[in-house]
């Protein structure tokens, strides 16, 4: 307690500053506020690591050109990522917070397989088909077929008119090329 002796103090595990049991309830719940918001935070920062990847890796595989350049995926995480995943250390407590059992402090780690495999195989899989299904979708708007980007990067001697993906002036566009 607050009143007790400063040997006391120093030697206790907990230490109550307004001489008031209840803090304690209260001290548990806020710990657990604190642990559950981290989790969300942590899950939010990591589910976005697939999305990022997946145009770099079918740059790699398939030669499809790169609809992110490294810089606006910089942009992207700095800009648009950390202020919502800052948000969720504000977030409210879930109804049932205090009727949990008490975590193992052994067995359940803040980053645990659970969240890892929730974050990239789940959320991260879901958002990076999402992402180049919208990828692909803005490219066949602009005129520019889906099924022509494949091995698009490894045609190095690339001339118009040539196999073009999108040449206005292609024989049979109805334009003339001078």
């Amino acid at each position: 307690m607050g009143s007790g002796s400063d040997v006391a103090k120093n030697a206790a595990d907990m230490l109550l500053l307004d001489d008031n049991f209840s803090s304690i309830v209260n001290g548990v719940e806020e710990g657990r506020l604190i642990f559950d918001n981290l989790k969300k935070s942590i899950a939010y920062t990591l589910e976005s690591n697939i999305p990022e990847i997946t145009p770099f890796i079918f740059f790699i595989i398939f030669q499809v050109p790169l609809p992110l350049s490294t810089v606006l995926i910089l942009c992207i995480d700095l800009g648009c990522d950390m202020v919502p995943a800052i948000s969720f250390a504000y977030e409210n407590p879930e109804l049932d917070i205090m009727e949990r059992v008490p975590r193992n402090s052994k067995r359940d780690h803040l980053v645990n397989l659970k969240l890892i495999s929730f974050s990239y195989l789940q959320m991260g899989v879901v958002q990076a088909a999402a992402g180049m299904y919208t990828y692909m979708l803005v490219l066949n708007d602009y005129g520019i077929r889906p099924s022509a980007i494949w091995f698009l990067c490894k045609n190095v001697n690339y001339l118009p008119g040539d196999n073009d993906v999108y040449d206005p002036n292609a024989p049979g566009s109805g334009h003339s090329r001078w």
